[in-house]
């Protein structure tokens, strides 16, 4: 079967999408990944054939009525074109406005398009895709809400296998990082970005807390780093804490297996990544994040008691330091909050996602009526 793949311009819709190419492509399907020049698909590599095309008057810097109209005019004729070369039988999206050209092309074609929506609150693209998709997937119950039951199928966020590494030691990979073996380890990760003021909370809160009190393992996003490290050594920072500026995959996997802890923002990737590692999670949501979306993400997980949420307002050394500590001191609120991540988690999102796929492309499916 050949299988069209779009979404991108984020990690949060990058990666899911390659993710399941990846696993297609092993089952021996053809696929292709379109994304945008401008994304993060153009900056990392991608294990796939792909093409990537112009939407830089989709940007929310560049966006105007006119910019929008040519560039979806363009870029949905030029999809259009490869889509038809490639002779695409299913449209696999994982949402994003980088996937609405790619859509529109492939909808001309009538096939099946299929939809994952990563978060709990449903993006305006895929609020619009639904429509004509044959299927959508969910990562949180939550969307069903916006989506109704009919045709909607919670299989989870797919993940790069890396990382997730059970049969690390936590010793082992505390080793990796320079980190004591036996302190209690708190994980920062403020998506592939970096995100700024998490990074001064976290600095503040190292500086606010006595030295031996919680050793940390900050990802400053590559932007960022060598601010963060400037003012780490300003301030003369314990050895208690260690920075990086950015993990691939399988080092991620190790980071979180050496942790006791995280905090992070409220992207479904990461909080899925966080969530299948069994880590409790203190959560700050991206305030200016498109629709609020973080923060439905991030309350999602603390109805279900997987996670703390602190809005980014009331950041302080004071508020992210006490839920940290109480975790240290209550290893029975740690299990309680292990035991829901995983609970919520799904692990072989990736194989559920590549089954239905595959049923979809077997079948005859009507599409729906816009």
């Amino acid at each position: 079967m050949k299988i069209a793949i779009a979404g991108g311009i984020t990690g949060g819709h990058l990666f899911p999408a390659l993710t399941v190419a990846q696993a297609l492509q092993a089952r021996g399907h053809s696929v292709l990944y379109l994304g945008a020049r401008h994304g993060i698909e153009a900056r990392v590599p991608l294990p796939v054939p792909h093409t990537l095309l112009e939407m830089g008057g989709l940007r929310s810097t560049n966006r105007t009525p006119w910019a929008v109209l040519l560039t979806l005019w363009r870029a949905s004729r030029a999809a259009r074109r490869i889509l038809d070369e490639f002779g695409a039988e299913l449209l696999f999206t994982t949402g994003g406005y980088a996937s609405i050209p790619i859509a529109m092309a492939f909808l001309k074609r009538g096939r099946g398009l299929v939809l994952l929506e990563p978060d709990a609150l449903p993006g305006k693209a895929n609020r619009w895709l639904a429509r004509r998709a044959v299927r959508i997937c969910i990562n949180f119950e939550e969307a069903m809400a916006t989506f109704g039951a009919e045709r909607v199928v919670r299989t989870g966020l797919p993940l790069r296998p890396e990382v997730c590494q059970p049969s690390i030691s936590q010793e082992d990979a505390r080793a990796e990082f320079g980190l004591h073996h036996e302190r209690f380890t708190v994980l920062v990760v403020g998506g592939s970005q970096g995100a700024q003021a998490l990074n001064e909370a976290v600095l503040n809160t190292v500086q606010y807390l006595p030295s031996g009190e919680l050793q940390w393992l900050h990802l400053t996003g590559e932007a960022h780093f060598e601010t963060v490290c400037a003012t780490a050594e300003r301030l003369g920072l314990n050895g208690n804490y260690h920075s990086r500026p950015f993990l691939h995959a399988q080092q991620m996997g190790v980071a979180y297996r050496a942790a006791d802890a995280v905090v992070g923002r409220g992207g479904a990737g990461s909080l899925t990544e966080f969530a299948i590692n069994g880590l409790p999670m203190i959560v700050i949501p991206y305030p200016h994040a498109a629709g609020g979306h973080q923060r439905y993400n991030c309350q999602a997980l603390a109805k279900r008691g997987a996670a703390v949420v602190i809005e980014q307002a009331e950041l302080s050394p004071k508020t992210l330091s006490e839920p940290l500590l109480t975790l240290r001191d209550c290893p029975e609120q740690r299990v309680r909050m292990q035991q829901a991540a995983r609970a919520w988690a799904i692990p072989d999102a990736t194989e559920r996602i590549v089954q239905l796929l595959e049923e979809v492309g077997t079948c005859t499916h009507p599409q729906a009526s816009v």
